[in-house]
């Protein structure tokens, strides 16, 4: 029999809530500056997600390598979650350069809607990968943009010794790297890219491995 993942639909329920919700925050949002960036929200997230699918490609439609080009895709939600439900609170925002732990909203919404676990820590965890290269090479500070700069110190700056170790222990440690290179590299004006709506039967089979137990 078809497994669950050959099986997923772009009906499905499930995976037909999070595409809507998911979805409607790029419509809504999507056009809003990306933190001081000279790229848009959604383009930056579009950057990205095609980033991962060109480094990924030889692995076809592996789910492994859906869950790094969707973790890519949605990396920043948690931005958009700010922009949607903005706080009052000057400390809930990295002065002009987004949302605090935007990379914390993000994948607990992506867990809430029922992507599978892999999608929500890679997206938890790219800041994290930047504060690891910040930790263990000196010049690589100095090539980060400047609102990169800004939100590294609202982050908490670079790892320390004990913190990269712990970071390297992960072993989706080098998959969280090249996310941060994938982020690094989507900043481009005028990018072509596909849209959104080509990731949709993927984020629909992700959610349907989740449900059916099999991611």
């Amino acid at each position: 029999a078809p497994s669950a993942y050959r099986m997923a639909s772009k009906e499905s329920p499930v995976g037909s809530a999070a595409w809507a919700r998911l979805s409607g925050l790029f419509a809504a949002w999507g056009a809003c500056d990306y933190v001081g960036e000279p790229v848009s929200q959604a383009e930056h997230s579009l950057q990205c997600a095609k980033c991962a699918m060109d480094a990924t490609k030889s692995r076809a439609a592996a789910p492994d390598r859906e869950e790094e080009v969707l973790g890519a895709l949605f990396h920043d939600i948690g931005h958009m979650l700010g922009l949607a439900a903005p706080s009052a609170d000057p400390a809930d925002r990295m002065g002009d350069c987004g949302v605090m732990h935007h990379e914390r909203l993000g994948g607990a919404e992506l867990r809430r809607l029922g992507l599978t676990p892999r999608v929500a820590k890679l997206v938890e965890q790219h800041v994290n990968a930047k504060r690891y290269l910040c930790g263990t090479n000196p010049n690589y500070y100095e090539k980060l943009s400047p609102a990169s700069r800004t939100t590294l110190g609202y982050q908490g700056g670079p790892f320390d010794a004990e913190e990269c170790r712990a970071f390297l222990a992960d072993p989706d440690s080098k998959v969280i790297l090249k996310l941060r290179t994938w982020d690094e590299a989507a900043k481009v004006e005028g990018m072509k890219v596909p849209p959104l709506e080509s990731y949709k039967e993927m984020l629909v089979r992700n959610c349907e491995r989740q449900a059916a137990g099999t991611a």
